[in-house]
């Protein structure tokens, strides 16, 4: 029968049938010798009997993949940041959004905690993503400010709620559906850090679509990306590219680059293209490192 995957933790998956009944089953050998994990939101082929666990014997064709944290056939990802604390890591958006753009998952920037934001941190935000064309809300799950506007954008859809740690990604999808209870953590006092609260990513269905809660973390290599194909990646710059002198214009100090211009016209931020430099470095690091 076939079925889809809630979660998984350790060796064994929790899979939803047609019926809505839940099986708990063990993934095959063969998958772990040819290096393929079933995930949740695979939709996966499986036998059960009743009095025993369950066995994954096919996952079936995937549209996507998120790898940190695993989870599969994905629609949209929340990606979650906060108005006060913890400062918002803005070079790990990026490269979240750059995820998405390779893998064909919307994105969304969702900024949590509107109800103590500190201005100049909701203000910055708001302003470095305005030319991007992304998907902006305001919201706090404390005082349901914005919660309205993200059930639209929510619905119908697989949603992953990621970013950093203590940003608020349980307290939403608590505030969102209340039943899931999930456990909420906090800043670590020394380090104004969150502590990881959700241990593994779970899917729950929801408003014609399922939602995701992953743990938070703070750190994330850029997928395989050659350098010259990065600034397609951001729509600010996709939509200009065409405009440069050289094809392969990095859009760095190249003449006749019409991207550079955007800086001084308001539609492209300099913060973000600061951070585009670096991960271009860093592409460039790597592609010297990979012929080495």
């Amino acid at each position: 029968m076939e079925g889809l995957i809630l979660k998984g933790v350790g060796s064994f998956y929790t899979v939803l049938d047609a019926d809505g009944t839940e099986h708990v089953c063990k993934a095959r050998g063969r998958f772990r010798k040819e290096s393929i994990s079933p995930a949740p939101g695979d939709r996966v082929v499986f036998t059960h009997k009743t009095g025993e666990d369950g066995s994954i014997a096919q996952i079936l064709p995937r549209k996507n993949l998120l790898t940190r944290p695993a989870v599969a056939n994905v629609d949209k990802l929340m990606i979650v940041m906060a108005a006060s604390v913890p400062k918002p890591d803005l070079l790990l958006v990026d490269k979240l959004l750059l995820q998405c753009a390779q893998t064909g998952i919307v994105p969304a920037l969702i900024v949590n905690k509107c109800d103590e934001r500190e201005r100049e941190t909701f203000d910055a935000i708001f302003h470095q993503y305005a030319a991007s064309g992304y998907a902006l809300h305001a919201v706090s799950a404390h005082t349901g400010e914005g919660l309205d506007a993200l059930r639209a954008e929510i619905s119908g859809s697989v949603c992953c709620f990621a970013g950093q740690s203590a940003v608020g990604k349980s307290s939403l999808l608590n505030a969102i559906l209340p039943e899931l209870s999930l456990a909420v953590g906090g800043l670590s006092r020394k380090t104004e850090r969150g502590r990881h609260t959700t241990r593994h990513a779970e899917l729950w269905l929801a408003y014609g679509g399922a939602l995701v809660d992953t743990p938070g973390f703070s750190l994330l290599e850029t997928e395989a990306i050659e350098p010259e194909d990065l600034a397609a990646l951001y729509p600010e710059m996709r939509k200009h590219a065409g405009e440069c002198r050289f094809a392969q214009c990095l859009h760095v100090s190249e003449p006749g680059c019409a991207v550079k211009p955007l800086l001084d016209n308001g539609k492209l931020s300099r913060e973000r293209y600061e951070r585009y430099l670096l991960i271009l470095e860093e592409l460039k690091e790597k592609r010297k490192h990979r012929y080495d």
